[in-house]
């Protein structure tokens, strides 16, 4: 009750979404079987005890909370125990339809869920795709901050994709003199501006100085403030604009030139992989992708096996130039020699003429070692030199692609420690991933540095298998998917907070700045690349051993819900779990991220019956990518979607009226959502598994697959092409697999498995909502 005439409370900052939960008791006795999930959203509430109820919004009194009546799955005077209904447990809602989200100023509105369909309209404040603070309001003071347990930052995406249906970026061109900026502080002009006397002059939003307006910037404001030109000045009314700079913003005198450059293992490991054959036969498709997307590029490829090979491309037959010295490669041939203009009339026969000379030169007579090391030392020397001297840097942009199918053992960065085994599962594990090096094979990824500062990607595919046309054909698709990405080279993050405020940490791969902790270098930057960035007083930091980056996991999530019991519903029964709306899916997402493959353990002795479940090199690369992904493919990397493919509804696979592709509905990831009879797709940001059913109907697996029985671990299938017994399903199934790939940041080849494959391990390890052999 309140006074006659008193405000009502606030709507809570949920409003349009499901409301908090509380679970009561602990799981026990796994889970009882769940109903088949309805056309969208989630499943029906059945009135079982224990249950989920509200639970209070954090600026709400909380109500007192009665304890559940007695039921058939309540705790009993003999001490039978309470059973939860799984389907009342807290999971990402599915919704096939897109949901419409206005980010203005401060709103009690929260932003959509970063791994949901979203249409967001820009009407003065930067779209969660841009820009994805950890808390929708910043908290009043710093001991507010504290007492919460949460973390203060954001996600910065600065280039991410825009959906099809919202609007671009506008384009903002102030002439010569450059955007309008503050004096002191020197951040720009934005729509939370504050124009005073008239207009006359504006004040700062993030450092409050008070600026002299130009002459030819000023406008009349109104009775409010707001100038009457808001609606014309993009960068008045929108949160995110793009500034046309004059030269002076730029360390760059002149445009620079793309340089696209692969160096290409040949030794004998990389044919027997097919490593060689593979990205050979993608190189014209690479050339298609280029032109379009970078039509003043110019590519080179170079080999290496015991030695660096160069290919002449600057005379009418292709001519091979080798470096033996490996120890200290240099360039024996200038840039302009080997490198081929994309726009060029004849480059798709010189990258023709080229494809032929490498397998004519190197299939019957490869070497068994190479030098990676040297291969990248002698480009880059070869990129910075042009007949002897060094040329301005300010005219070349490049990227070098590595593609090795081994260590290198001769050299710069040769690896000659072998992997120890022995060392998953036990303590001395950790010595697996310090990195000392350049190049390696196993220890190649822990050790391989350039990446982490230069924006790039390491992808490792441990079962890349020579005879499967789908690794052939994703080859290509993985290389275009890189090269046609929308990017900026040469780029500057610079992040300015307002007064009270101050970034403590940035986390990416990107090159520090000697001279601001709030801004760092980033040699490229592209749409699936983020940066995380801290804005606490302190940080508290923990060692890398992976153990302790574990249980701080699972402190914060503990310290996180403790807080909001203790502040927000005193009143609620200390034997239920109180999640509030925002934070509902926290201990889900903690739980998913402890099983994944980046952070789970390895076991030892006779739990891991001869089998290492995580190797170094994926694990490392997991972390790798894990450290740039955006918010949407960081939470898929570690809780993926599963799809049921055997029933599929005749619209799963085409187009609806906006032209997005229909997806199946999408089911947790846990075993009591598996079938014996059907096909299940697993598909996270990292990883696409196909499992198979035991007992799947032969006239399915023949229209699929062109086969009427399948057993992985003595056949191989894919879905690459057409069949003689093809039909609509097989259809429906490879462009659903087509488009989920395409929305990857790193497309990932897709593994088709049945229960008897040993693969099928790594599927059922996937399903983090059950019981693992690693964790609980």
């Amino acid at each position: 009750p309140r006074a006659p005439g008193a405000r009502a409370p606030p709507p809570p900052p949920n409003a349009g979404y499901p409301q908090a939960h509380q679970l009561q008791p602990p799981f026990q006795g796994g889970y009882p079987a769940q109903p088949p999930p309805g056309p969208m959203g989630p499943p029906p509430q059945p009135s079982l005890q224990p249950t989920f109820t509200p639970g209070p919004p954090f600026h709400q009194t909380t109500p007192p909370i009665q304890p559940p009546a007695k039921s058939s799955g309540a705790t009993t005077a003999s001490g039978t125990q309470q059973r939860i209904d799984p389907t009342q447990i807290p999971r990402p809602l599915s919704r096939p339809d897109a949901i419409t989200y206005v980010a203005k100023g401060p709103t009690l509105t929260m932003p959509p869920p970063a791994n949901s369909k979203y249409i967001c309209l820009d009407n003065g404040c930067a779209s969660p795709r841009f820009i994805r603070p950890s808390l929708n309001h910043v908290p009043e003071s710093k001991d507010l901050l504290q007492t919460s347990g949460l973390p203060l930052g954001v996600v910065v995406c600065p280039l991410a994709k825009l959906d099809p249906n919202e609007l671009s970026v506008p384009l903002v061109d102030f002439g010569g003199t450059g955007p309008l900026r503050c004096t002191r502080c020197k951040a720009y002009v934005n729509c939370f501006t504050r124009f005073i006397q008239g207009g006359r002059m504006f004040a700062c939003n993030i450092c409050t100085m008070q600026n002299d307006t130009p002459r030819d910037y000023y406008c009349a404001v109104d009775q409010l403030g707001t100038r009457r030109d808001v609606a014309d000045r993009m960068e008045l009314a929108r949160g995110s604009v793009e500034f046309v700079v004059p030269s002076v913003y730029s360390v760059r005198e002149s445009a620079q030139q793309e340089i696209v450059v692969f160096a290409l293992d040949v030794s004998v490991f990389a044919f027997q992989s097919n490593l060689v054959a593979s990205v050979v036969a993608a190189l014209p498709s690479v050339l298609e992708t280029l032109q379009k997307s970078s039509p003043h590029a110019q590519f080179g490829l170079m080999t290496f096996d015991t030695a660096v090979h160069y290919y002449r491309l600057d005379q009418e037959t292709i001519s091979m130039v080798v470096c033996p010295d490996v120890d200290d490669p240099a360039a024996p041939v200038p840039a302009r020699a080997w490198l081929l203009p994309v726009h060029s009339p004849n480059a798709l026969e010189k990258i023709q003429e080229l494809q032929d000379l490498i397998m004519t030169l190197f299939s019957n007579d490869a070497k068994n070692q190479s030098v990676s090391g040297a291969a990248v030392t002698s480009a880059v020397d070869s990129l910075l030199t042009s007949g002897g001297m060094y040329i301005e840097l300010a005219r070349i942009s490049s990227r070098v692609s590595v593609f090795h199918a081994g260590p290198p053992r001769l050299g710069v960065g040769k690896i000659t420690k072998e992997e120890a085994a022995s060392s998953y599962g036990t303590t001395k594990e950790v010595q697996l991933y310090a990195g000392r090096g350049v190049h390696a094979h196993y220890e190649e990824l822990a050790r391989l540095s350039a990446q982490k500062l230069t924006g790039g990607y390491v992808l490792h595919l441990p079962q890349f298998d020579k005879d499967k046309p789908e690794h052939l054909q994703y080859t290509k698709q993985l290389l275009c998917h890189l090269l046609g990405k929308h990017k900026a080279m040469e780029a500057v993050l610079k992040v300015r907070v307002s007064s009270g405020l101050r970034v403590d940490s940035i986390y990416g791969n990107y090159m520090p700045s000697a001279a601001n902790d709030d801004e760092v270098n980033m040699a490229l930057v592209d749409q699936d690349t983020a940066v995380g960035v801290t804005f606490r007083s302190h940080t508290c930091m923990c060692s890398g051993n992976g153990q302790a980056v574990k249980e701080k996991l699972v402190d914060d999530c503990v310290q996180v819900l403790s807080n909001y019991r203790k502040h927000c519903a005193t009143n609620s029964s200390s034997g239920q779990l109180i999640l509030p709306e925002s934070l509902k899916l926290l201990p889900l997402y903690t739980l998913a991220t402890l099983k994944s493959r980046a952070l789970r353990n390895n076991l030892t002795g006779q739990q891991a019956r001869g089998l290492i479940d995580v190797r170094a090199d994926e694990r490392v690369m997991l972390l790798h990518l894990l450290n740039s992904f955006p918010v949407e493919h960081a939470v898929s990397a570690v809780y993926p979607k599963m799809y049921a493919l055997h029933d599929l509804t005749e619209e799963v696979g085409t187009l609806d009226d906006k032209g997005d592709l229909i997806l199946p509905a999408a089911l947790p990831p846990t075993a009591e959502k598996l079938d014996e009879n059907g096909l299940f797709l697993l598909h996270s940001s990292t990883y696409m598994y196909l499992f198979i059913g035991a007992k799947t109907n032969p006239t399915l697996l023949e229209d699929v697959f062109g086969v009427p029985h399948i057993d992985t671990s003595e056949q191989s299938v894919n879905l690459v092409g057409d069949t003689d017994q093809s039909g609509v399903l097989r259809t429906q199934i490879q462009a659903v697999i087509g488009y989920l790939q395409l929305q990857s940041p790193v497309p990932s080849p897709l593994e088709i498995m049945s229960k008897s494959d040993w693969r099928s391990n790594r599927f059922l390890s996937a399903l983090v909502e059950d019981r693992t052999r690693n964790e609980v």
